[in-house]
């Protein structure tokens, strides 16, 4: 499993919005943190019919932002670990 993200920001509607992430047991989520134009957020990854996976809020209801938000944090993920992995030759 990949180490846990320190908290980022990220930018949604053209406001910037703080995410954590935090483990629980074997399971992941995302606290996303507004600064106060909407209420606080968690989201975590669920699997669904034929192991599709999906962004789903905690508690149910926030849907359609969860699944927004979701695709920003795995963008951001993916992104973060491009630049981390390095590629090394030794040419002799």
């Amino acid at each position: 499993m990949r180490k846990i993200e320190p908290p980022f920001e990220l930018v949604l509607d053209g406001r910037q919005i703080m995410v954590s992430e935090h483990e629980f047991g074997s399971n992941r989520v995302f606290h996303v943190n507004f600064g106060g134009w909407k209420k606080p957020l968690v989201i975590a990854i669920g699997i669904g019919i034929r192991d599709q996976k999906f962004w789903t809020s905690i508690p149910q209801g926030r849907q359609a932002e969860a699944q927004e938000i979701g695709k920003l944090i795995a963008e951001h993920i993916r992104a973060n670990r491009k630049e981390s992995c390095v590629i090394t030759t030794d040419r002799k």
